[in-house]
């Protein structure tokens, strides 16, 4: 059963963000841009893996949660692409989404990616990672008085990601056993510790437990264009307001999911309290009675009244 999705993290929707509303000439565009390619190339790969997760017949009864953040009673984040909770084991699955080579170093716990042009770069160690998310969910398990296996794998969701004979050993599989592996698991850990019941708590606690965190930009929203922004000029021109839709001057786009899109910015760059004359200077309407129809129009709650009045978006 699956109780918790998948969502775009607060990360790629703020470099979406970006991407619209940064000119090309600022020096971190590049940089912003690169990390946007990365952060949806990622997202991409987790989302290859939910998908096999859908297609897996597993009879045995289990509750699935994507994306799960926790925090620790001293307040480290663990942050796991995936927890699958069973009568039997509990799985934790770190996804990763690489292209190259990929060699691990168990000594001094290194993993290296070699790349077709011969790079060789370093990633932070993926095992060091579940293993510490592991005791973690330990702790949290015994401290409810359960005692169950916790075991972990590491999957790559991209097929040109190729494993050296050092990872042999290790947890590691492509997605295409995903299946597979979870019919080994289940011989392996074939005694029930669970009952129904407890496994339906336990899984809910954890999603109460859930607690995402906002990734915090290093930049001022004064460096930000304001506006609907035409998503067919590359983002380049501000569309205007005109007879209830809104148009780009430069090429003619009619594009109402634009000004969805830039309500959404306005919320992440200023809080979720907007009035009638923020929304003129933001969205570039002159007009304050065309502003109280579009607000109105929004069905956006409402606190304050007459001058005060305030909407909040969600």
């Amino acid at each position: 059963m699956l109780l918790k999705k998948r969502e775009v993290s607060s990360k790629q929707l703020a470099l979406e963000m970006i991407e619209r509303r940064l000119t090309k000439s600022h020096p971190k565009s590049t940089y912003y841009q690169e990390m946007l390619n990365r952060t949806r190339a990622g997202y991409a790969g987790e989302q290859r893996v939910d998908q096999e997760w859908q297609e897996i017949y597993l009879e045995q009864w289990h509750y699935l949660l994507h994306d799960v953040q926790l925090k620790a009673e001293g307040g480290a984040i663990h942050q796991m692409d995936t927890l699958y909770m069973s009568r039997n084991f509990v799985l934790i699955v770190e996804i990763k989404n690489i292209v190259g080579r990929v060699e691990y170093m168990e000594d001094n716990h290194q993993f290296v990616r070699i790349t077709s042009d011969g790079k060789v770069d370093g990633f932070r160690n993926p095992f060091d990672q579940v293993k510490r998310h592991a005791r973690f969910m330990r702790q949290i398990f015994q401290k409810a008085g359960y005692h169950i296996p916790i075991v972990y794998m590491i999957v790559s969701a991209n097929p040109k990601m190729i494993m050296t004979p050092s990872l042999s050993a290790q947890p590691i599989i492509h997605v295409s056993g995903l299946a597979e592996k979870m019919e080994h698991l289940y011989k392996q850990h074939q005694q029930v510790c669970l009952s129904e019941k407890a496994l339906r708590e336990l899984s809910k606690h954890i999603l109460k437990m859930h607690k995402p965190t906002q990734w915090t930009l290093d930049m001022k929203m004064d460096e930000l264009k304001k506006g609907v922004i035409c998503s067919k000029c590359d983002y380049r021109f501000v569309m205007q307001y005109r007879q209830g839709k809104w148009r780009c001057e430069n090429c003619g786009e009619v594009d109402n999911q634009a000004f969805n899109d830039a309500l959404k910015d306005y919320r992440y760059m200023y809080g979720e309290l907007i009035s009638n004359g923020l929304f003129q200077d933001f969205f570039g309407i002159s007009c304050s009675k065309t502003v109280y129809k579009i607000l109105k129009s929004l069905q956006l709650q409402e606190v304050g009244a007459k001058k005060n009045r305030k909407y909040i978006i969600k």
